[in-house]
């Protein structure tokens, strides 16, 4: 029997922690449509451990602040009732707003993923302050690390599901 090397395929799947992050955000989003909110949902996770999980709440809640990332973070804060979230991910099914941003900057959130970008849910909206998270965190310093487009195309056919029943 030949031995397998550590960190090689052995026939189970291997996972993408981001990428099953990105579906518990993904399905908390579905739900957040459902219930009339703009289809974005996040989660919050430490130590691969899911802390919070919440969809935008800027309809039912009548708060321009309640995006699914600021609902995040809040429940987060109280979860570990502290306000340095240094060490957490922040797992958004779109692109953090330039308020997301600052928020996760202010909570030393240490890194963002997202699916669909700014560019994508300004698509249908047309209302979108297009600062990117480039343009936001400019000149910040620890920046978090970002990455995009995790399951963007499950998370770009949520908007067009969303726009097309506004039409």
């Amino acid at each position: 029997m030949t031995p397998v090397r550590p960190g090689a395929c052995t026939g189970a799947r291997m996972t993408d922690p981001d990428r099953d992050h990105m579906r518990v955000a993904i399905d908390i989003a579905r739900r957040g449509a459902m219930a009339g909110e703009p289809p974005v949902g996040a989660c919050l996770i430490k130590d691969g451990e899911l802390i919070a999980v919440s969809h935008n709440g800027v309809i039912g809640d009548l708060d321009i602040t309640a995006h699914a990332e600021i609902r995040v973070i809040r429940e987060a804060c109280r979860s570990l009732r502290r306000l340095d979230l240094t060490g957490c991910e922040l797992v958004s099914t779109v692109e953090p707003c330039c308020m997301c941003l600052a928020a996760s900057h202010y909570a030393r959130i240490s890194r963002i993923v997202y699916g669909a970008s700014l560019a994508d849910i300004n698509a249908h909206t047309h209302g979108e302050l297009m600062l990117t998270h480039e343009a936001v965190l400019a000149g910040v310093d620890p920046k978090p690390a970002i990455r995009g487009d995790v399951l963007g195309d499950e998370c770009r056919a949520l908007l067009h599901e969303w726009s097309g029943r506004l039409s």
